[in-house]
């Protein structure tokens, strides 16, 4: 039955040095980035450079598999 105590400890060091890196680095690791676009706009309109504004360069993105989700149902 100590065993598992001990193990219980551990995980939750485990857990806690995981939150505490992630808090610290976290910022870095996520980016959104939001757009307002008009009712009115038409469909296929350009609406921002998602590349440039997260500050990738264009190149990288297949290597590192980017891709776009959008909200809707279509995707």
């Amino acid at each position: 039955m100590g065993d598992k105590g001990q193990r219980g400890r551990m995980v939750s060091r485990s857990n806690l040095v995981l939150l505490s890196l992630l808090a610290c680095f976290g910022e870095g690791a996520f980016a959104q980035i939001r757009y307002s676009v008009p009712e009115e706009v038409e469909e296929g309109t350009v609406v921002g450079n998602v590349a440039k504004d997260l500050g990738l360069d264009v190149a990288s993105l297949t290597d590192r598999r980017f891709r776009v989700v959008s909200g809707s149902k279509d995707a």
